[in-house]
């Protein structure tokens, strides 16, 4: 995956984690305010600042503080919450929603390349506050005399939130792991040059075909770029990519819906089961490969306003017999490319030929 889209994503949830919790403590601002709870209003004043100073310091990439410190004022927040407003308030929850934070901000930190924080030691931190407030709560009672209707509505609005974030926030780490390995599938199965798949892939695939038993109809050839070596050492290695690059779109987009691979280097492979006449009366795949051995040669490849490349691809093609195996498919159809580079290049090998 592209490293930049890779810290952009990571990123960019880290900030949404943000939004969140400054939204999550402007809201209790106004309810310790309300409530004439000044200490916690106070508090909440501070935390606000903070997570609105977060936004820049997220964007300097300093995600190490950003995630000590907004653990240290979670937990900091908490333990005062739970003691001016007592162990039925259900601020204590919010100890254990702690934990879905700070493995969410651990992932999103490796993702940036930051540091691998320990879930288990913040957790063991939390679990701590969380019973001594208990204790302390039970010896001592709370700073504030709050109501018991009102602990029971505490109770109950600050138990909807710890569910929410918790199911908010386990949501979008999982939709993230999906988003990763979607990337890292994609990445073992397709070229990163060209962005076709490759021949891991491709193998797969022809393999799934055939242990299907329907081989009908199916058809394959192989496409190499005529003296490629010489654009490489003539243009340098930058234009031998552009090359592959521009190449590689020219097949896919005639080729629509059919399998197109890198085999590697400077070889394609193309897969279709449409055997068949056109409307001229030739086959459908002869005239495919035509069309692009035609538009190869005749398109003029502008790598920069200096430096412009024509070029030829020859391409040996072999329908499916019954009996063959995958590999005989394909050693037949290179067995044809092969022939045609040895005898002019630029041209399309559908039967086998003598050597000349």
């Amino acid at each position: 995956m592209n490293a930049a889209v890779n810290n952009k994503t990571a990123l960019r949830s880290l900030n949404i984690l943000n939004i969140f919790l400054l939204a999550t403590h402007f809201s209790l601002l106004i309810f310790f305010a309300a409530l004439h709870i000044r200490l916690m209003a106070y508090v909440n004043i501070v935390s606000v600042l903070w997570y609105l100073a977060s936004f820049l310091i997220l964007h300097k990439n300093g995600i190490t503080l950003y995630i000590f410190a907004t653990f240290a004022e979670i937990m900091a927040h908490m333990t005062l919450a739970v003691l001016s407003m007592g162990w039925d308030s259900g601020f204590p929850l919010y100890f254990i929603g702690c934990i879905a934070i700070v493995f969410y901000a651990d992932y999103f930190s490796v993702r940036l390349g930051q540091r691998h924080f320990k879930g288990s030691n913040f957790s063991i931190v939390s679990g701590t506050l969380y019973f001594c407030t208990m204790l302390a709560t039970r010896l001592w009672g709370s700073i504030y005399e709050i109501d018991t209707t009102l602990s029971f509505v505490c109770l109950a609005v600050n138990s909807l939130v710890v569910f929410c974030f918790v199911t908010l926030f386990f949501g979008m780490l999982t939709r993230m792991a999906h988003f990763y390995e979607d990337a890292l599938a994609k990445q073992a199965t397709h070229d990163k040059l060209t962005g076709l798949v490759n021949r891991h892939y491709l193998v797969e695939q022809l393999e799934e075909i055939y242990a299907s038993g329907d081989m009908s109809g199916y058809w394959l050839a192989i496409l190499d770029i005529d003296n490629f070596k010489g654009i490489n050492d003539r243009y340098g290695h930058l234009c031998g990519d552009f090359v592959l690059k521009t190449v590689a779109e020219m097949v896919k987009s005639l080729c629509g819906d059919r399998i197109v691979c890198r085999w590697g280097g400077e070889e394609f492979v193309i897969v279709g089961n449409d055997h068949g006449k056109n409307k001229k009366g030739i086959d459908i795949e002869s005239a495919l490969l035509e069309d692009i051995r035609r538009n190869v040669a005749i398109k003029d490849f502008v790598y920069d306003p200096e430096t412009t490349v024509n070029l030829t691809v020859t391409i040996g093609m072999s329908h499916y017999r019954d009996g063959q195996t995958v590999d005989e498919w394909v050693n037949r159809a290179d067995g044809r490319l092969y022939w045609g580079k040895q005898n002019g290049k630029n041209k399309v090998v559908e039967k086998d030929m003598e050597p000349q």
